[in-house]
């Protein structure tokens, strides 16, 4: 949306142009993101696998809302960020299998499985991605990422040539 703003090969107009435009959307899109989720018609869901479609769906918003600040605080450089995006990333997929898992689960259960044991299998899937999820979310505020990247830099200049000796 704002991309137009960082390329300085672009004209002057161009860049204002597209930060008025990523501004009016995001002045309308952010807000939105504090809202409470709505998952939607759950009616024709096993009231099981409610709430965990209803957590995808504010676990979405949440999501949305970290790489939001994260684009605010890295700008451009977000794509070097690569741990703190495969965090992002895998909070997606969990939020994806959820939906999915709840999704087949439904499906099986329409079509004369034992609801019982479908439900089992999904209720121990769900609560093992979310807890996955805040395994990821704690990431992306409390990590090691900075000194990680300054100790590779560190073994790269040949620095700890000592610890490195017969690990291989």
């Amino acid at each position: 949306m704002g991309g137009a703003i960082f390329n300085t090969q672009l004209p002057f107009v161009t860049r204002v142009q597209s930060m008025l435009g990523s501004g009016s959307f995001y002045a309308r899109w952010y807000p939105k993101q504090w809202t409470r989720a709505r998952a939607g018609d759950l009616d024709q869901l096993h009231e099981t696998l409610r709430p965990y479609v209803s957590y995808g769906a504010s676990t979405s918003k949440r999501l949305a809302r970290g790489l939001f600040h994260a684009m605010v605080r890295f700008g451009p450089s977000l794509d070097r960020e690569q741990l703190l995006l495969s965090r992002f990333v895998g909070i997606a997929t969990e939020i994806f299998a959820i939906n999915a898992t709840c999704s087949y689960a439904q499906h099986l259960i329409n079509h004369g499985r034992p609801a019982e044991e479908i439900l089992s299998v999904a209720n121990y899937f769900c609560r093992s991605a979310r807890s996955r999820i805040d395994q990821h979310f704690a990431g992306t505020s409390r990590n090691a990422d900075a000194r990680g990247y300054r100790l590779t830099q560190e073994l790269l200049a040949g620095k700890h040539e000592e610890l490195r000796t017969g690990i291989v």
